[in-house]
This record gives C-alpha cells, structure tokens and sequence, in this order.
C-alpha cells in the first residue's frame, strides 16, 4: 500500500525540516496515540539514527514500532524506514518551498505481514485518517504553537465523523 498526504505549512522548510529532526523532544498531548517516543542513538539526526515508538493501534491493542532513519537530505528530504505491528514500511517527507511557506509531502508504504494481508483494507482506512490529522497537527503545532484537540478524533474509527 502507498499513500499519499500533503499540507501547505506557513513556514520555511528549515523550520519543518528541524521540528520532524526532532519529534522525540515534543511532548505528546495526553489522548495522543503515540504513548512514547523516543530516539534511541545519540547524537544528531543523521542516516541511522533510530527511534522507538510505542502507539495505541486500536482501543487495548498497543504496538511498538522501530523506525531508522535512511534518507536525510537537509531541508529537502528526510525518510525512515520502520517495523512494528505486524507491518514494515518507509516514511518519506518531501518539503516544497512555496512562497512564504512550505508544502510537507508525504508518503507512506506500508507492508502487511502474512495474516495481517487480511487487515489491508481496514489498515489503509484507518493509516489515511491519522496521517492526514497528524499533518494537520504539525501544521497547527508550527503555525500557532499549540496542536489542535486531538481528543475530537478516535482515528481508529475509520473514518467515521464524530
């Protein structure tokens, strides 16, 4: 499965470049599906920095997912590769200066495992809803300073409106 977000950010690709290099230093808003994050190499982002993440899949079903990062272009683009939870993939952001700002892209390839094929249908539903909100809330983060009310959404729902 490959998915494809965007969203226009109001500012420069060094500032989105900067605040994606550091995502395990945010604190993660209390009803957040990202339990834990954190980097577990030292140093600067760099290609093999590792993270460990630890996301609520669905209501009492958590996963960790181990990402690396394999692609770091500075400002231009930035790319993991991840496993956990039955799946694999790779994130790849793409940031596109336009004007004052910035268009983040991104794109996501995901890999079920034998029984978890099953699941693709639901997995893509539910991965399209929370990719897309989380670019919204790194806009509304980078924009304002503050994310938006991530409890009006149970991305689990697929889709579903609340």
């Amino acid at each position: 499965m490959l998915h494809k977000f965007s969203v226009f950010i109001d500012k420069p690709s060094t500032d989105i470049f900067h605040f994606l290099c550091n995502k395990d230093t945010y604190r993660q808003e209390s009803k957040s599906p990202v339990l834990l994050l954190e980097k577990t190499t030292d140093g600067l982002v760099r290609v093999g920095t590792r993270y460990r993440e630890v996301v609520q899949m669905a209501p009492f079903v958590k996963s960790e997912i181990l990402s690396e990062v394999t692609r770091y272009e500075e400002y231009s683009v930035l790319q993991e590769r991840w496993a956990g939870g039955g799946m694999k993939g790779v994130l790849t952001y793409f940031f596109n200066p336009s004007g004052q700002g910035t268009e983040l892209i991104q794109y996501v390839e995901i890999k079920t495992h034998c029984l978890m094929r099953l699941l693709d249908p639901v997995i893509a539903k539910m991965y399209a809803r929370a990719a897309q909100y989380r670019l919204d809330c790194i806009k509304a983060i980078l924009e304002t300073g503050h994310s938006p009310d991530i409890g009006k959404i149970k991305w689990w729902h697929l889709g579903r409106s609340q």
